[in-house]
């Protein structure tokens, strides 16, 4: 898939980034979605989001959104890219495997936990096949 090369986009994406660095997760996440509705096939924008879900220890969320980006790009998890990120997914789905199995273990069955466990699976399976 040849990449659309739009400075813009990428300005706001640094931005982000940056927002996101000093911590400042509601202008991060305010300025994220608004990139989302504007450019939803834009897999960097999903990253930005998990990235912002994992600071808020939602590990679960954040594995919803890097599943997004990767089904949308798949060199976040091709080590020979420059967007590579598969370390990073692979500690946020561990995060979230772990967390849906003590939830599972709690409350018993639960259709979205259940889910939960297919997409964490699903990621662990990409990630196995994967470059990284």
């Amino acid at each position: 898939v040849p990449q659309i090369i739009n400075p813009e986009l990428d300005n706001k994406i640094r931005q982000a980034r940056t927002l996101l660095v000093q911590n400042n997760l509601d202008k991060t996440e305010l300025l994220v979605d608004s990139l989302l509705s504007e450019f939803p096939y834009e897999g960097k924008l999903y990253m930005l989001k998990g990235d912002i879900l994992v600071r808020r220890q939602q590990p679960v969320a954040a594995m919803y959104e890097y599943r997004e980006a990767v089904d949308l790009n798949p060199d976040f998890l091709d080590k020979k890219t420059e967007l590579f990120q598969g370390k990073k997914i692979k500690v946020t789905v561990e995060e979230a495997l772990s967390l849906i199995e003590s939830n599972l273990q709690k409350t018993g069955d639960n259709s979205g936990l259940k889910e939960d466990l297919n997409t964490a699976y699903y990621m662990k399976r990409k990630l196995a096949g994967s470059c990284g």
